[in-house]
């Protein structure tokens, strides 16, 4: 794990060098009025929104080395959090329209969390409240743990990728809710409606225009390299990478106390691919030894939540952070 930090530091301090860039993104990719940019974060060009004012909040979304997966998941929220925060919320590496990383070794987990520390640091952000969901709950929370200087407060949202497992293996239960999904097609578009709305307790958010936009984004060469580079061996050494990566952080959090910023752990009580007993394991370690780690359900909602009830999540994460953030 300190290799790991070693490594993400310096790259950061790289990558916060450069300058801001006031190319915009193809209004294709865009969704609920809101207005990409493009920025270089550690060589890797980088899709993200930024709006409001305030202090930061960096928003992670979820799902890994995706042409469909990007900050588009966060339009419901991101107007909501702007009128308190200053608002940025990137694609993760190789997702949405931000590029590949030049070697294979960086994609997984430990390539996003570098990427992660190389985009705040090239915003010149120094402190920030950051949240994470799923997959991206994984990265936030790796990055708070190599770096809790930086973190103000963090926000984990229904994220298998870092609480222990419970009951039957969550690959299996995802074949079975996206049993009846078509197979991937040429635009993705109707794979990916299907995918996600068997993820939510409504599936009302999951809108034609968010669909668009993702199948844009797959459309695009950049997402299918990604496609060709995920190779079963990549992705078997990058699922090696995470849960020695996860369990290493585990142990540093038991014994060190690295992750002493408030903590919320925010889930559903019906999300389909993550069981509530998972929340409560991680809860259970970050509380172990943080005196300041909150659990919270909300209820009637699925894996993606926060856009389900974008309003009561923004509200809930707005009090979480004025309640503790310093």
């Amino acid at each position: 794990m300190r290799r790991i930090a070693a490594a993400v530091l310096g790259l950061g301090l790289f990558a916060g060098t450069l300058a801001h860039s006031a190319e915009m993104a193809p209004a294709e990719a865009n969704i609920g009025g809101l207005q990409a940019k493009f920025i270089d974060a550690g060589g890797v060009r980088t899709r993200y929104y930024d709006e409001g004012s305030g202090e930061p909040i960096v928003l992670v979304h979820g799902t890994g080395f995706s042409g469909v997966a990007s900050a588009n998941t966060w339009s419901l929220n991101i107007p909501g959090l702007s009128t308190r925060f200053h608002v940025y919320a990137p694609d993760k590496l190789a997702s949405g329209l931000t590029d590949n990383p030049r070697s294979d070794d960086d994609l997984n987990i430990r390539g996003e969390v570098i990427h992660l520390y190389a985009f705040v640091k090239a915003l010149g952000l120094t402190r920030f409240h950051l949240v994470g969901q799923s997959r991206g709950g994984g990265a936030a929370f790796l990055f708070a743990v190599a770096h809790p200087e930086m973190v103000k407060t963090l926000v984990i949202v229904d994220s298998a990728t870092v609480a222990p497992v419970a009951g039957d293996d969550r690959d299996k239960r995802r074949a079975r809710l996206f049993a009846n999904c078509p197979k991937e097609e040429n635009d993705r578009g109707d794979q990916f409606r299907c995918e996600q709305s068997a993820l939510y307790y409504d599936p009302k958010p999951v809108t034609d225009d968010f669909v668009a936009s993702a199948a844009y984004m797959w459309r695009q060469p950049k997402a299918k390299e990604t496609a060709r580079r995920m190779t079963r061996e990549v992705r078997t050494r990058g699922e090696l990478i995470s849960s020695e990566m996860v369990h290493n952080a585990y142990h540093r959090i038991l014994t060190e106390d690295v992750l002493n910023m408030p903590v919320l752990i925010y889930w559903a009580k019906n999300d389909p691919s993550v069981l509530p007993e998972q929340a409560y394991a991680l809860y259970n370690i970050v509380a172990e030894s943080n005196p300041r780690a909150w659990l919270l359900f909300t209820n009637r909602g699925g894996h993606f939540h926060y856009r389900e009830h974008p309003d009561e999540w923004n509200r809930n994460v707005i009090n979480f952070v004025t309640a503790w953030g310093n």
